[in-house]
């Protein structure tokens, strides 16, 4: 009998203490316990970031200022242009490896390099400005033309860099005609795929450029239309990753002179004549040369090695 009054008494003390803390919150809160309506519990995240907001309501972002950024439809099997009011002079994509970039005076192209890469981050300097999107890749082919340009300014040439100095334009122009008429002499730098043949016929260098002569034989019955061609300088270190490949480093090189849209008729041979900005590789680096078709599938990849490159004859 004395435990159950006891129990009884314990248990009346604590549902007065309660009621007395409730109480008293809500004295503090200035609206009375009774009228506080009950909330439904609210996951972890949601309490945390709740809890924030009533804490710090100044660290709140402003959803005004925020800029959602344009999708830019990429593929694999097609080029995406995009062309700015001003010269583009920096492009900035955030996973480079999983797309082709190449620049042309106030024009960007943009190819992705395999399936279903992740959307990534891309920033453009043109002219003082800057712009920013995101590609995101899409299984059909892409046919879209992105225009940036203000019609209010006009039409800006859509050329070659060099076609702003046409004393420097011809003087390429003509180092390249040279090189035409040379003598075929890396034929074993070359890679054979799709019954596509691309070789290096002939290399030069100068203080400025490297000139490059490719030869592309296609013995197939269609024609190998050349959508632009890609230059990189990869560069491998000495260690392997995990053991299985070494690590690379790749930096693009823009075309400074040359022809796109070139076409290689079927059953015949060509020659593709490029001039890249003069660099220097190492014993472990290379040029890869990336030639990529024009409504179609077939790639080919030529590694120059860097030894070929810097014991090139001057031109």
């Amino acid at each position: 009998m004395k435990t159950i009054t006891s129990a009884w008494l314990a248990a009346t003390s604590l549902l007065l203490a309660l009621s007395f803390s409730t109480a008293a919150t809500a004295q503090i809160i200035g609206r009375p316990a009774a009228r506080r309506p009950l909330s439904a519990p609210l996951p972890l995240g949601t309490a945390k970031l709740a809890q924030e907001a009533v804490v710090r309501p100044e660290t709140r972002p402003s959803t005004a200022s925020t800029t959602p950024l344009q999708d830019v439809a990429v593929s694999d099997s097609s080029t995406t242009y995009l062309v700015f009011p001003a010269g583009v002079s920096l492009v900035d994509v955030g996973m480079l490896n999983n797309y082709l970039v190449k620049i042309e005076a106030n024009a960007v192209f943009v190819r992705a390099r395999r399936k279903n890469p992740p959307p990534t981050p891309i920033l453009v300097r043109h002219g003082s400005k800057y712009w920013m999107g995101r590609l995101v890749f899409v299984k059909s082919p892409v046919l879209q033309l992105y225009d940036f340009q203000n019609p209010a300014t006009g039409l800006p040439p859509n050329a070659l860099a060099l076609d702003r100095d046409p004393e420097q334009k011809a003087q390429l122009e003509d180092k390249l005609a040279l090189l035409d008429k040379a003598k075929e002499e890396h034929q074993a730098v070359a890679v054979m795929d799709n019954r596509l043949v691309l070789s290096l016929a002939n290399i030069r260098n100068d203080k400025n450029f490297t000139y490059l002569r490719l030869k592309v034989i296609n013995k197939s019955s269609i024609d190998y239309n050349v959508d632009f061609t890609d230059f990189e300088l990869v560069e491998n270190t000495d260690k392997k990753f995990l053991g299985k490949k070494k690590n690379e480093a790749r930096r693009p090189l823009a075309p400074s002179g040359g022809l796109s849209n070139q076409i290689i008729a079927g059953n015949s041979t060509g020659y593709l004549l490029y001039a890249i900005p003069l660099f220097a590789a190492t014993d472990q680096g290379f040029l890869e040369v990336t030639l990529r078709e024009l409504n179609g599938a077939r790639v080919l990849r030529l590694p120059v090695p860097s030894k070929v490159v810097n014991t090139a004859s001057t031109l």
